[in-house]
């Protein structure tokens, strides 16, 4: 089957946007999809995009009712997913010894986690709805047996697509994927990686996951600025401004909101600022280190418990609070980083203390404009 034969369209209903594949025929399918998914048929396939907060009491349902308004078969297979699918929608088609792969996939990472890791201390928080949906179709005929191998290859390149990409993760955590397949011709019983139709799948699939990724986190590739590394992080605007609030230290008498505004408006500029920036990905490229046992000296089950002998990560909290601010900064980080509110409590070692940092020098210097419009410092 060729990329061209295929119907792309893209459009909204109800609100929500979403990708409707129609292929030329019917075709064999394995899915974990929560709509149609498992083993069946279809010709088929929906991408529905969702808002972060979607709370539907039944979202199968939801999907299902769908179905017919965009002319859809009740048998087609539904993804869901919060990204944004007009950058994070891409297809691929892959040509290998004459086995031919296509892979139509949607990259949210916002919430980019390694498998095996969710019940660590200082893994990303789950809030954050990213999802990294795969289909892929190959021109091969394959038994059951060779549909849970091909998913098992195509998983493998989604994580190699991440790595290429330093995200920090396997996957995320609601990930989805199809494989497809003719249903007629004689059943292939494997798809490993050093098949032609699995290695066909496989670039595809990484290429795709490649370029969605690249959509997702902006034309310069893995040059953009800490505040985009840590929303893939499920690091948030919100999530930061919760611990500011948990501090109590707002005056009743000042505008919350606006105070809000200034905040963000202030990270934003820091996330122009190089020597920030870098030191921002100092303590992220440590705290992945000290988190897989990679730090000299420093076992993975010492480096969990913050040992007070790691010394690191408070110098580097101190040293971009000093750079934002100086002395005022520091003081109000270190208050940030005893108390540890909100998120900052789920944190890592490094990953703690630089975002303390961040939001209390940044709030530091707030306060020190307003109590100087106040006249209150003088």
């Amino acid at each position: 089957m060729k990329l061209s034969e295929v119907r792309i369209e893209k459009g909204a209903v109800d609100g929500h946007k979403y990708v409707a594949i129609r292929l030329p025929r019917r075709l064999r399918a394995m899915a974990s999809t929560i709509l149609n998914g498992g083993l069946g048929e279809t010709d088929s396939v929906l991408m529905l995009q969702v808002s972060l907060h979607y709370d539907h009491a039944d979202p199968i349902e939801h999907m299902r009712s769908l179905l017919p308004r965009l002319k859809l078969p009740p048998d087609t297979v539904c993804f869901m997913t919060a990204a944004e699918l007009d950058k994070a929608f891409c297809s691929k088609g892959i040509e290998q010894n004459g086995s031919e792969a296509l892979a139509f996939v949607s990259a949210g990472i916002s919430n980019a986690i390694r498998a095996g890791e969710s019940s660590r201390e200082g893994s990303v928080p789950h809030r954050q709805v990213g999802t990294i949906n795969v289909m892929v179709v190959t021109d091969e005929p394959l038994d059951d047996c060779a549909l849970a191998n091909a998913i098992m290859t195509v998983t493998e390149a989604k994580a190699a697509a991440l790595q290429d990409h330093h995200i920090p993760g396997t996957g995320t955590t609601s990930d989805a994927v199809l494989v497809m397949c003719p249903s007629e011709g004689k059943r292939c019983l494997w798809s490993g990686s050093s098949s032609d139709h699995g290695i066909a799948m496989a670039v595809a699939v990484r290429s795709a996951l490649g370029e969605s990724i690249t959509k997702w986190k902006g034309a310069n590739g893995d040059s953009v600025h800490f505040l985009r590394h840590l929303a893939i992080r499920g690091i948030t605007y919100d999530d930061m401004w919760s611990a500011v609030k948990e501090m109590n230290a707002l005056d009743p008498a000042w505008d919350e909101a606006d105070i809000r505004k200034r905040f963000e408006r202030k990270l934003e500029l820091l996330a122009k600022d190089v020597n920030v920036n870098a030191l921002l990905t100092a303590a992220m490229l440590l705290e992945e280190k000290g988190r897989y046992g990679q730090l000299y000296g420093l076992p993975e089950a010492t480096y969990q418990e913050d040992p007070v002998h790691l010394l690191a990560d408070e110098l580097l909290g101190i040293a971009l609070a000093e750079y934002i601010g100086g002395s005022k900064c520091v003081f109000e980080y270190i208050r940030y980083d005893k108390k540890k509110p909100g998120i900052l409590s789920k944190l890592g070692p490094f990953m703690d203390d630089i975002v303390a940092s961040l939001i209390g020098a940044t709030m530091s210097t707030i306060y020190s404009e307003i109590l100087e419009g106040e006249g209150r410092l003088s």
